[in-house]
């Protein structure tokens, strides 16, 4: 299990150096010249504002803006390591703090929105697998699959104009109460829901067929018994795994839906940082999306242990 943990966790660092590299090499091709954004917004304030050829040489060295590319990705690399992730060009704060200050929004939707998947998913997959074929099951695939093909934008908006503008009963966008967090929250969780309905199915319909379940029914154990008791267990793993894929996907940021809500968390954060350009808070925020990912991922395959005991790490 320790060795097992140790390989994932090596894997996970390679994955979050090869993304910070990566993004860091990519951000380098944008348009324009860093040190002309760095004095607009960060030393003067106006984006109109055309700086000298000194004052650029000036910031470049301030900066070390003139080194070559991959001396200042290990510059930067070297200070991340150490927790440095560098200053945001718009607020002049220091990158980690800016999203660390984000980070409970997210969290905050993200649990609301798995809270909704999952409350509706696992039930309605287990009830449409266990009536296999009959018209409940029908009606749930049809939901389950509508919500696959909805766009959660187009969502967002369609429940923003009913429930928002024609009835008035929750506020369009913002951060605040219970009543802020309902549509955002159900927007991301549909989605999640429609795919977790179909694998929670699947998976439940796939141990209903096995022979265990056949004996556990000519002995005449009880129906629900045998698909609360026995079946629900294990047709689990399928649906942590995708469960924890989603809430790394959550957790890194939900940036079509924050924006729509104007939810104060890191995918706004890092829609907001790529307008304006703010190059250190890109860099950041994916490298700290990576970084969910990763742990989030090593998490998920952790519980499969305790899910179903047969699995023995040390032989994978």
């Amino acid at each position: 299990m320790l060795g097992y943990i140790a390989k994932r966790t090596v894997i996970a660092v390679f994955v979050v150096f090869a993304t910070s590299a990566l993004t860091f090499f990519l951000l380098s091709l944008i348009p324009g010249e860093t040190a002309v954004t760095i004095i607009q917004r960060v030393f003067v304030g106006d984006v109109t504002y055309n700086p000298s050829q000194a004052e650029i040489e000036a910031t470049e060295r301030m900066f070390q803006l003139g080194n070559p590319l991959w001396i200042q990705y290990l510059q930067w690399l070297d200070n991340a390591v150490h927790g440095n992730f560098g200053t945001s060009y718009i607020s002049g704060r220091p990158v980690l703090e800016e999203i660390l200050v984000r980070l409970p929004a997210t969290v905050e939707l993200a649990i609301a929105a798995m809270v909704v998947s999952l409350l509706i998913a696992i039930p309605l997959g287990v009830i449409s697998a266990a009536k296999q074929n009959s018209k409940t099951d029908y009606f749930s695939m049809a939901i389950a699959t509508f919500f696959i093909a909805m766009p959660n934008f187009w969502l967002g908006l369609i429940l923003i104009l009913i429930f928002s503008l024609h009835l008035d009963l929750l506020p369009v966008a913002g951060y605040g109460g219970l009543d802020h967090l309902i549509l955002p929250a159900i927007t991301l969780g549909a989605g999640m829901m429609a795919v977790t309905v179909r694998l929670t199915r699947s998976s439940v319909l796939e141990i209903l067929r096995l022979d265990f379940i056949t004996t556990a029914r000519a002995k005449g154990v009880d129906e629900k018994r045998i698909l609360y008791r026995h079946v629900l267990k294990n047709a689990m793993i399928p649906v942590v795994t995708i469960a924890g894929l989603q809430l790394g996907y959550l957790l890194g940021g939900t940036v079509i839906v924050e924006t729509i809500f104007a939810w104060p968390g890191i995918g706004k954060l890092l829609v907001d940082s790529i307008e304006a350009k703010d190059i250190p808070i890109i860099q950041g925020c994916v490298v700290f999306i990576a970084i969910i990912f990763s742990l989030v991922n090593l998490l998920v395959d952790i519980s499969y242990y305790f899910l179903d005991p047969r699995i023995k790490y040390e032989r994978v």
